[in-house]
């Protein structure tokens, strides 16, 4: 039984499945094109325009009337000759599209569960005929190639029948003696009859042209013992041409239709290359693909051996249903695009530009990288973005980049294609500017990166077809310990305990294209830290006051009991070691607010509010086992605010600040002095009643200054950002979708931030 994700579809080079089995990729929804009365294939004259494959697209497969290509992004499309018109073709995830030698495109279909083809559907350009579509059993079935309206598939193990399968029904494929064919791989087709490699019931391997309607064999050449089809067998009216490899050698083999005239010659390529070739006339038109130089196509005379250069590099070649060859590649003088190679005068093979991508002739020397300009550490406190700058010896390139963090292999990944928009930068580097964030492709799933050691790797893939060039390296991303970080990654944390008593940590991140702190996960939270929270009537984030580097959490019991979850560097996981009692007849206390240096010695203090007014002072000592030092009276008459929040540094001034609002939901803004006390307090505004939690949450949109959370009624949350003006110290407040909860969703509504 097959296993895997990788497709398994067995094709000869020269037929148009060849430069199908790439990468399926998502194509977006079909784009309708006005049809028109389409000329002869060959009678178009002004090349039409196809800039869509100027950053290394392939050509895919060629028609009467248009032919399929892939754009880099793996984007689909039939142009039609006549007028350039580009239709863009429908694909799933799970297909992939190529061309058959005929105005039907095939769609190779899967399922996420196989590795082979479960279906190929038809789809005729020219005619817009209803689609038509083969099922194939991708658990013992492969499709070989696919020629007009037609599917090759066979078995994947044992001996049954090769079947043609399309609109006109199935039929096996069978041999002149009337018995049937075990293989069979298309590779060319002229006129209702298909040539490629195969092995009959009888054995041996032999060249074979198949009638496709029939499936009846025609012609059989035999291959030698000892040889292998190297190339795929091309034929014309009047001859025959394949590629063997012989003692070392690799050989063009032609044979004059209906004769015995066999005629060998070696071509100036090792026995080890592989050759994508076709026959037009009596010239044999290939190329030799390889990884790393320039692969030019030429034509070969069959009567006189004469070699004629046709283009300066190609990146494929494909058969089109009249006879001729349309090549995707470069000639120095003419430009770029796609070729129609025909006899020319005289019956010698051309190439005729027919559809130009818009660039000359070009560079066509290998692509180098030079170097790159990523520092060994980047320090994302108070950072929006960091250049990430690679430089190679063109611009004229796709970069794909992946960072990874060394430690839980979590990932950035992104694909920067300069001429559709940014990546190339006007010093001729090609990069990006990193947020700091980890996202898998181009679309959703952003959160903040972690702190540590990150590996990159950059692949450049120039766009005149030649290799690509990897580089790799690394660097390490430090930040200052955070507040409310308890995943080490710079972002926020939040805390959210829901009426069952299970506490949530939300991690959020600072989405730069709506200007909005959102959830990191697009939902309300990541992990369930623990559960039994329920048992404390006072739950605080108090910054990092055992010395972990890591921000921690104190709750009160209903006895007073004081207790310590310290955090710890978790990547996402669970964020607290086991919890330990620190302190008894906490009870005495309605306010506790944690999490700004008050001091000025660089730790997490501590002040609560007892229910006489009088305001204490717990420093932090940065020792589990004692966290707090002896407690300090410092304030009295704090009975008049029901919430007193800590929230750092937000005005300016030497050290931490508190935040507290008043009986008539007016707020009030205690500017610390950096010896634990305070300047007189400053009134902020009014209106913030309404709030059932008010969180000193950090630096939550990256500017470097602490920012506040507020929970409202009926289930909605903002965001203060801080502006580090005593007179002014937030901007106005923004919705947020962090901390709302959706019903159903996640058990019990919340009841509790912190």
């Amino acid at each position: 039984m097959r296993t895997g994700l990788s497709r398994r579809v067995s094709v000869s080079v020269g037929i148009v499945l060849a430069a199908a089995a790439v990468t399926p990729f998502v194509a977006p929804a079909a784009t309708a094109a006005p049809r028109a009365a389409a000329p002869a294939a060959g009678t178009a004259t002004a090349p039409i325009p196809v800039p869509f494959l100027a950053t290394g697209g392939r050509l895919k497969g060629a028609g009467a009337t248009g032919f399929v290509s892939q754009d880099a992004d793996g984007t689909a499309r039939w142009t039609r000759y006549a007028d350039g018109v580009s239709t863009v073709i429908e694909a799933s995830s799970l297909e992939f599209v190529t061309g058959s030698a005929s105005d039907e495109v095939a769609v190779l279909g899967s399922t996420w569960h196989q590795n082979g083809t479960s279906s190929v559907t038809f789809r005729d350009m020219a005619s817009g005929a209803a689609p038509f579509t083969v099922p194939v059993d991708n658990w013992t079935e492969d499709v070989r190639g696919v020629v007009g309206s037609t599917a090759v598939v066979d078995k994947a193990e044992g001996d049954a029948p090769v079947r043609l399968a399309g609109r006109a029904g199935d039929r096996n494929v069978t041999g002149p003696d009337g018995g049937l064919y075990e293989n069979f791989y298309p590779s060319d087709s002229l006129k209702g009859t298909m040539l490629g490699w195969g092995v009959p019931a009888s054995g041996g391997s032999v060249v074979a042209a198949v009638d496709i309607a029939t499936g009846r064999v025609l012609e059989e050449y035999p291959i030698k013992p000892g040889g292998g089809v190297i190339g795929s067998p091309s034929f014309t009216p009047t001859h025959v041409a394949w590629t063997e490899q012989r003692d070392g050698k690799l050989l063009l083999v032609s044979v004059v239709r209906g004769t015995k005239d066999i005629t060998s010659t070696p071509l100036d390529h090792g026995a080890e290359d592989g050759v994508e070739g076709f026959l037009v006339g009596d010239w044999y038109v290939s190329r030799a693909p390889s990884a790393s130089t320039v692969t030019p196509l030429t034509a070969r005379s069959l009567t006189d051996g004469t070699t004629l250069p046709l283009l300066d590099h190609t990146t494929g070649i494909t058969r089109a249903p009249d006879g001729t060859v349309l090549a995707l590649g470069t000639s120095a003088d003419r430009g770029s695009g796609v070729y129609r190679i025909a006899p020319g005068d005289g019956g010698k093979a051309t190439a005729r530009l027919i559809a130009s991508d818009g660039r000359p002739g070009g560079d066509l020397r290998p692509l180098t990288y030079t170097g790159s300009s990523i520092p060994a550490t980047i320090a994302l406190d108070g950072v929006a973005k960091v250049p990430l700058r690679w430089t190679f010896s063109t611009t004229s390139a796709d970069l794909s980049v992946t960072l990874t963090h060394k430690r839980t292999g979590e990932r950035f990944t992104r694909t920067l294609r300069p001429l559709a928009g940014p990546g190339a930068h006007p010093d001729g580097s090609l990069g990006l500017d990193w947020a700091g964030e980890f996202r898998e492709g181009d679309g959703e799933g952003l959160r903040a990166a972690f702190n540590g050691e990150y590996t990159w790797e950059v692949t450049a893939r120039p766009w005149n077809g030649l290799a690509s060039v990897t580089a790799t390296g690394g660097f390490t991303v430090v930040r200052t310990t955070k507040a409310h970080d308890y995943t080490d990654n710079g972002s926020p944390d939040l805390f959210a305990r829901d009426k069952a008593g299970e506490l949530h940590r939300i991690d959020t991140r600072w989405d730069d294209a709506t200007g909005q702190l959102v959830p990191a996960y697009d939902w309300d939270f990541s992990s369930t830290a623990d559960r039994g929270y329920g048992a404390y009537d006072r739950l605080e984030s108090v910054g990092d006051i055992a010395g972990s580097e890591t921000a921690d959490t104190v709750g009160r019991d209903a006895w007073g009991d004081l207790w310590l979850h310290q955090g710890t560097r978790s990547n996402g996981g669970s964020s607290f070691v086991p919890r330990v009692r620190i302190g008894t007849g906490w009870w005495r206390y309605y306010e506790i607010a944690g999490g700004s240096d008050l001091t000025g010695d660089g730790r997490a203090d501590t002040v609560a509010v007892e229910d006489g007014g009088d305001l204490y002072l717990y420093a932090g000592t940065g020792d589990a086992s004692a966290p707090f030092a002896r407690e300090k009276k410092i304030g009295f008459g704090w009975n008049i605010y029901n919430q007193v929040t800590a929230v750092g540094n937000i005005a300016g001034a030497p050290a931490g600040d508190l935040v507290a609002r008043d009986k008539a939901g007016v707020l009030w803004l205690y500017l610390g002095k950096g010896d634990g006390t305070y300047a007189p307090r400053t009134r902020i505004g009014g209106g913030w009643g309404v709030y059932s939690d008010l969180v000193g949450i950090g630096d939550g949109n990256k500017d470097g200054r602490p920012d506040l959370f507020a929970r409202g009624p009926q289930n909605t949350s903002y965001f203060y950002a801080g502006t580090g003006d005593w007179r002014a110290p937030f901007k106005p407040r923004a919705s947020t979708r962090v901390g709302v909860y959706r019903e159903g969703a996640y058990g019990t509504p919340y009841n509790k931030f912190a």
